[in-house]
C-alpha cells in the first residue's frame, strides 16, 4: 500500500460529493471502512471507498482511479504471456511469472486484485488455484486455456471464471468483471 491510497475523512467527503458529519455518520454505521490512527483520526483505504462507492451507486471520480489495478499472470508458455501482456497492458499492471512458486511469494508480498493462470502450461497448476482461492486473500483466480477438462479442473480448484481464449474483448470484459472496474472498452 501506497501513501496515496490512505484518505482523511475530509477526501472522502470530496471524493463523494457530501459533508463530514455525513462521513462520520457513514462510519458509525459501518457502511464504509476505516481504520484509526494511533492519534484516532479516521482514515480511509482507496479499495474500500471504491468498494462504498460502488455499493452505494455512486460514481467514481475519474481522478481517484490513479493506481492501476496489479495482476499477477502465471504462465511459462511466452506466446500466450505475450498476448495477455498485449491485451491488458494499458488497462492494468502486469506481473508475469513462469514459475509458480515465484509468483506464490509474490502475492505473499502483496495481494494483487486478480490473478490470471495458463490452465495448460504445468500439470500442477490447479493446486496452484486452489491455493490462491482458498486463501484469506479473497483474490479472485481467472484460468485461461485448455479444453474441457481444465475447465472442469479449474472450477473445481475454486477458481472464479475459465476464459477458453485471449480474445481481447472477451479477456477485458471477464477481467473488468472480476476486478469491477467499470465498462471494458
Amino acid at each position: 500500500m501506497y501513501a496515496d491510497d490512505l484518505f482523511t475523512a475530509p477526501q472522502v467527503a470530496k471524493i463523494c460529493s457530501t459533508d463530514l458529519k455525513t462521513i462520520h455518520n457513514w462510519v458509525n454505521r459501518g457502511e464504509i471502512k476505516y481504520f484509526r490512527t494511533p492519534g484516532r483520526h479516521l482514515r480511509f483505504r482507496r479499495e474500500d471507498i471504491l468498494e462504498f462507492l460502488n455499493k452505494f451507486g455512486y460514481p467514481v471520480p475519474d481522478n481517484f482511479r490513479a493506481t492501476r489495478p496489479r495482476i499477477v499472470v502465471i504462465d511459462s508458455v511466452e506466446s500466450s504471456s505475450k498476448e495477455i501482456t498485449r491485451v491488458l497492458s494499458e488497462d492494468v499492471e502486469l506481473e508475469i511469472f513462469q514459475d509458480h512458486m515465484d509468483a506464490l511469494l509474490a502475492i505473499g508480498k502483496q495481494a494483487p486484485s486478480l490473478v490470471l493462470v495458463n490452465g495448460t502450461s504445468d500439470p500442477a497448476m490447479m493446486h496452484v488455484v486452489e491455493r490462491i482461492a482458498t486463501s484469506e486473500s479473497g483474490v479472485p483466480v481467472a484460468v485461461y486455456g485448455g479444453g474441457g477438462d481444465v475447465e472442469r479442473k479449474s472450477r473445481k480448484a475454486g477458481a472464479a471464471v475459465w476464459i477458453t481464449e485471449i480474445d481481447d474483448k472477451l479477456l477485458r470484459r471477464q477481467v473488468v468483471d472480476l476486478l469491477g472496474t467499470g465498462p471494458a472498452r
